[in-house]
């Protein structure tokens, strides 16, 4: 219990060093402009600057104004990016979905282009390929909303589209009879079925967070539910769909 109370203590202290510390740019009245580690004592009267192996001191007077990792540079504000207005977004991930099923965590990789509408909300298109029972390219539209216009926001996202399939299926599948029929064949006529893939329909929402590293390269993770339903046709009128329910986790690359 002692022990216990020392580490919370110790993680108070720490967190209150911390919070007292920053990096930022310090403008100065007199036109200067010092980047480093700073943090006011003496009350706030005074401002300590520590930057490549330099400490200065200044009075809080002659300091003009501070931009802040936390308060400043945000990755949308008109002085920094207003001409950007496209970005890339590539993701690597999977599809975890049921231990009982033959794909139990398929491998996605998509890419999109988007357009910045608005400062918080984005849209575009995208494609990509996942590994399912064959291959298919989902092709979708990208819609995104930002909480903060900050280099570090959460998000939210919603992809919907078609998935497209890249291959021929060597699936045979038993039980299967004709779509307009509303009774089941007896056991005895339960046959082996061949079927051609023809996709199906995909709808993804998901929530994310994001981190820019510079004006132009960040990174992202994404978690969200991907239903999509795939469409298999086969000989005399025989047709079979297949639902997945999925949940996404990705990791993702942004460049502007």
């Amino acid at each position: 219990m002692k022990k216990l109370i020392v580490l919370l203590c110790m993680s108070v202290l720490s967190l209150s060093v911390f919070a007292q510390s920053e990096k930022g740019h310090v403008y100065l009245k007199n036109g200067s402009i010092i980047k480093g580690k700073y943090s006011y004592f003496n009350n706030g009267k005074q401002l300590k600057v520590e930057s490549a192996g330099n400490v200065w001191i200044f009075d809080a007077d002659d300091v003009d104004h501070i931009a802040s990792k936390r308060e400043g540079e945000t990755m949308f504000n008109e002085d920094a990016v207003t001409d950007v207005k496209w970005f890339f977004r590539t993701e690597l991930g999977v599809l975890a979905g049921n231990s009982d099923n033959s794909q139990t965590a398929p491998f996605s990789i998509t890419g999109s282009v988007n357009y910045l509408v608005n400062p918080n909300f984005s849209a575009g298109l995208g494609l990509g390929v996942e590994f399912l029972k064959e291959s298919y390219m989902p092709v979708y539209a990208n819609f995104e909303y930002r909480f903060r216009k900050q280099q570090t926001s959460p998000y939210v996202f919603l992809k919907a589209g078609y998935q497209v399939p890249i291959e021929d299926s060597n699936e045979i599948y038993y039980d299967v009879y004709p779509i307009w029929s509303s009774f089941a064949p007896w056991p005895g006529d339960m046959a082996q079925n061949g079927f051609d893939c023809k996709g199906g329909v995909l709808i993804n929402p998901g929530v994310g967070f994001q981190q820019m590293f510079s004006r132009n390269f960040g990174m992202n993770f994404a978690v969200g539910y991907q239903f999509h339903r795939l469409s298999y046709d086969g000989d005399n009128d025989y047709s079979l769909d297949i639902d997945y329910n999925r949940a996404t986790v990705k990791i993702g690359i942004i460049f502007n």
